[in-house]
């Protein structure tokens, strides 16, 4: 039945302009007209009783949320758990206790009870839209291609945890009788799998893309909507006996409704006011902002928390409809500027400096058997599909990670009344203050305890292990080829796919490429790595961030059509620049990459000069030749990728010419290796350039040498049998040209390369940063660029008068000189 009461006048006093009441018989209820602007202190009175109060408790609020997000950073804590611990700092237990506020007067006055108020009003505001956002957010198409393990680890991960929660409030916290129903909302907080906490978590460990973090999302994604569903069962039982069914059976009919009615009716309406491709009007996003007040307002009237209507209709919004501008926008609004007054307003309610010691240990005890029921039954269902423990017990711990529907519940829970059907006019507390702040606490503890002991079962940021199987040298002549570029613009991918081109895919040797474009992390974006497929669907929220993912489809589906043993799989990645190494080194080891191809930092201009395009990338590429489990190219682009498709029209059987040039070292062994398999492509002519250090130099060096390890040993014995083996295999090869040349140190090197001229598309060069040859003598202190190497600076120099592009391999730093070279067959 309807309340009588509904929307009914409230009886108020009525009072005049002036504040007086009027007299008798006048129907009239005015407000105060008064002006709030003053001369401020330069008047004898107090400005805080007429300046808003509110400015004060959003700069405070916001302040204390940003020096703990700043705080927490290095920790790799998620957003979530800095806003709730700046919540808790704000509120009573802190700055607004009641120490502080007799320390302080200031204090006092600006949250004082009375002036709180407006606080919450726009705190739960913007939860209103933060939640909205969680929706739109959340692709429920994903829902059908989960597994049976992740389906099972999600709902078992929100069922057993949610029994153990109700019975840990009924028999650890011992309430009265007149708080038994706080075990529903404690079960509800203890069940729930933050989604966005977790996939933060993992984005910052570098675990987004891993098994283990594709599994933790999926089970993470069933867990968010079973969380849901109990928390609306919760809410409905907690209702009066009499419209326990109502409240059950009201947000069913408004799901309904809003997936036949409200879904079809905003895509007639944006398909008719807006364009493709052009931005909403000012009317489309008010209507939209709108409805997401009144689809909480629907359900808020229905007896369910006006939270469930913004996620639904959040829901129901198909994804990329919304442009990510809006999303920005919004996000930054609700999410940056009114939320945390949300979590202040939580913290306002929390009085964990007035628990006493028995309380305190039963928070404690809480927060530690809190982790017990998820890891259980995720190493059970783990192990039923032949999971290790090692991989159950980190799924268990990720999904006790906590989010903001945990703390939704609480404060449900905390507000909620139960009106008995003998006494109407009773109202009895679900939850009272003490079970609200141990919960509460409890989450805080499960949400910044996940992000270490991953980090501590996975350790993800040590450094990347190299392995045999990564080296062009060890690459068996029939294994396939497995190469990793990573692009941060669109204008680099010409080279790179020339250059991919020419790498000589077979059908006995083929070639797969990830090609991965690199992105910088927004400020409101979820670090992300995300596989593009071939019709680009999976792409478009990415294309309207960027714009250029269908030039890059379309790119290396051309490459695909000229070389059809070469495989292409495109996939971007979102992190911050200080990160995005790791991305590329941990595909690098999840793929099992042979070789990493990254673009200089430098492009050349229409004027053949060379400009920087963001000193970030530069950057990426140091990072990551540093981190690399395997070799790594950087390719400095000159108009290679221009050059060769004019190339192909030209008549002769060798269009393009490639000179290599040997010095020694194991970077210059790997470059080689690359070299030859370049040779082996019917329109590449290779010129290999050895230098030998002539024998007076080698007389004058003889006390260096005597000096030199068995390492270094090892080294010259390795060159000598990779280039023994290379004339061999190219001696009946007329397209491969050989030639040594005697140097005594940098000087006549530098002569002798001068003397190449401009006769070459592409110089590959080995880095040979760490191998001292006097061969090299004195280049390597003028270096401008040690990411080239000193062959490849003087290459790059103006002063140089080829222009030609210019290859720079290195093979994995922490390999040994020499150890993976000799006993192993040659490309």
């Amino acid at each position: 039945m309807v309340n009588p009461n509904f929307l009914k006048v409230p009886e108020l006093a009525s009072y005049n302009v002036r504040g007086s009441r009027p007299a008798v018989g006048v129907d009239k209820l005015c407000y105060l007209t008064d002006t709030i602007t003053d001369n401020g202190i330069w008047e004898e009175i107090d400005p805080l009783d007429k300046l808003p109060i509110f400015i004060f408790q959003l700069a405070i609020v916001l302040f204390v949320t940003r020096l703990c997000l700043l705080l927490l950073k290095p920790l790799r804590q998620p957003h979530f758990a800095a806003e709730l611990l700046a919540g808790i700092l704000v509120g009573s237990t802190a700055i607004a206790s009641e120490f502080a506020r007799k320390q302080l007067p200031i204090l006092d006055s600006i949250f004082a009870a009375s002036r709180i108020m407006m606080m919450e009003t726009v705190g739960n505001l913007g939860l209103i839209y933060h939640v909205f956002l969680l929706g739109l957010e959340m692709d429920l198409r994903a829902l059908t291609s989960v597994g049976p393990k992740a389906l099972g680890i999600g709902i078992s991960g929100a069922l057993f945890p949610f029994i153990f929660g109700a019975s840990s409030y009924t028999f650890i916290a011992g309430y009265p009788e007149n708080f038994r129903w706080g075990c529903l909302y404690w079960g509800v907080a203890l069940s729930v799998t933050g989604l966005p906490v977790i996939a933060e978590i993992l984005a910052k460990l570098k675990l987004l893309h891993s098994e283990i973090g594709r599994i933790a999302m999926s089970s993470a994604l069933v867990n968010d909507f079973s969380s849901w569903v109990l928390l609306v069962l919760s809410l409905a039982v907690t209702s009066s006996n009499s419209s326990t069914y109502l409240s059950l059976f009201s947000p069913i009919v408004f799901i309904i409704f809003s997936i036949f009615v409200i879904r079809p009716a905003l895509l007639w309406v944006i398909r008719k006011t807006t364009r493709e491709g052009e931005e909403y009007s000012e009317a489309t996003v008010c209507t939209i902002l709108t409805m997401v007040l009144a689809c909480g307002l629907i359900t808020d009237i229905c007896g369910v928390s006006s939270v469930l209507g913004a996620f639904v209709f959040g829901l129901i919004i198909p994804p990329d409809l919304l442009g990510h501008r809006f999303v920005l926008m919004l996000q930054g609004f609700a999410s940056d500027l009114l939320l945390p007054l949300y979590y202040a307003s939580l913290g306002m309610r929390t009085h964990l400096g007035k628990l006493n010691r028995e309380d305190m240990l039963m928070m404690i005890l809480v927060s530690f058997l809190s982790f017990i029921p998820k890891i259980v039954c995720t190493v059970a269902i783990s192990y039923f599909y032949r999971m290790s423990l090692h991989e159950g017990f980190t799924l268990g711990v990720l999904m006790n990670t906590k989010g903001l529907i945990a703390v939704i519940a609480m404060s449900l829970g905390r507000d909620h009344t139960v009106i008995p059907l003998p006494l109407p006019l009773i109202k009895i507390m679900v939850m009272n203050e003490d079970g609200f702040a141990i919960m509460l606490f409890t989450i805080f503890i499960m949400t910044i305890a996940t992000s270490p002991i991953v980090n501590f079962l996975y350790q993800r940021t040590k450094k990347f292990l190299p392995s045999q199987h990564r080296v062009l040298q060890n690459l068996k002549p029939d294994t396939e080829l497995r190469i990793l570029t990573g692009f941060h613009e669109v204008q680099t991918v010409a080279g790179i796919t020339a250059l991919l081109e020419i790498s000589h895919a077979s059908r006995r040797s083929p070639i797969c490429v990830f090609a991965l474009q690199l992105m910088q992390l927004k400020k409101h974006t979820t670090a992300l790595l995300i596989v593009h497929g071939a019709s680009g669907t999976s792409s478009e929220s990415i294309s309207r961030i960027d714009g250029q993912i269908d030039q890059l489809i379309t790119a290396f589906k051309n490459l695909e059509r000229q070389s059809p043993t070469l495989s292409v799989q495109l996939l971007t990645a979102i992190s911050p620049y200080g990160t995005m190494h790791e991305d590329v080194c941990s595909l690098a080891e999840e793929k099992q990459v042979t070789l990493i191809i990254l673009p200089f930092h430098k492009r050349q201009t229409i004027h053949n000069n060379m400009e920087e395009m963001n000193p970030a990338y530069k950057d990426v590429n140091n990072n990551t030749l540093a981190t690399a489990p395997c070799a790594v190219g950087i390719l400095v682009d000159r108009g290679f990728g221009t050059l060769l498709p004019t190339k192909k029209e030209d008549s002769t059987s060798r269009s393009c010419r490639i000179a290599m040039i040997f010095i020694g070292g194991p970077d210059d062994r790997e470059a080689l290796t690359y070299a030859l398999r370049m040779a082996r492509h019917p329109r590449v002519a290779l010129t290999v350039l050895r230098f030998i250090l002539n024998g007076s130099s080698a007389t004058q060096n003889a006390d260096t040498d005597l000096s030199l390890t068995m390492e270094g040993e090892a080294e010259k014995k390795a060159d000598e049998f990779l280039v023994n083996e290379f004339r061999h295999r190219v001696q009946n090869d007329v397209s491969v040209v050989y030639m040594e040349e005697m140097s005594s140190n940098g000087a006549e090197t530098v002569k002798t390369i001068r003397s190449l001229g401009q006769d070459f598309d592409l110089y590959v060069v080995g880095r040979g940063l760490g191998f001292f040859s006097p061969l090299k003598g004195g280049l390597d202190e003028w270096s401008d660029c040690p990411d080239l190497g000193s062959i490849g600076d003087l290459l790059f120099t103006s002063d140089f008068s080829s222009t030609a592009s210019i290859l720079v391999v290195q093979q994995h730093a922490e390999l040994n000189p020499g150890s993976s070279t000799q006993g192993n067959s040659i490309l």
